[in-house]
């Protein structure tokens, strides 16, 4: 951190996105940092399955989730499809209600965000679990090392 403070030619994403969040909480923003809707980022297969939230579940299966596609655009519309998402059954509103538990328990929620759908699948075998490694890791870590470097902590 202290070299790309001295020469920040290198864009470091994480730091940057840090510095970002830290400077928007200082002056009050820090609630128009993260998206207010949630962006469902469709991925479609070759076959027209439609998988939400989640690129790296696409090709996974599970006896209590099934494959993971919210539809198949081979059969429905992206549309309808993204329309019905957070109201259908199966993962996705588990998943949402995961988002919930963390916004209304971790602090780092403004930072983070609720975590990614395939980090609660694969740490918990469930989406409605909170804290996850990534989140440790590549969240609440980053978070406090560049506090703790700016002094603020």
């Amino acid at each position: 951190m202290a070299a790309w403070r001295r020469d920040p030619r290198i864009h470091v994403r994480e730091i940057e996105w840090t510095l970002r969040y830290a400077g928007a909480v200082l002056s009050g923003g820090a609630d128009d940092v993260l998206p207010v809707a949630l962006d469902p980022i469709p991925t479609i297969a070759a076959d027209g399955r439609v998988f939400l939230l989640s690129p790296e579940l696409a090709g996974f299966t599970d006896a209590h989730y099934g494959d993971f596609s919210s539809g198949n655009v081979l059969e429905t519309s992206l549309a309808t499809i993204l329309a019905g998402a957070a109201s259908s059954a199966g993962w996705v509103p588990e998943y949402l209600r995961g988002v919930e538990a963390c916004r209304s328990t971790c602090p780092y929620f403004g930072f983070c965000g609720g975590a990614h759908a395939a980090n609660r699948y694969f740490e918990h075998g469930r989406f409605d679990g909170t804290e996850t490694n990534h989140c440790r890791n590549s969240k609440i870590c980053l978070l406090e090392g560049v506090l703790d470097h700016a002094g603020a902590r």
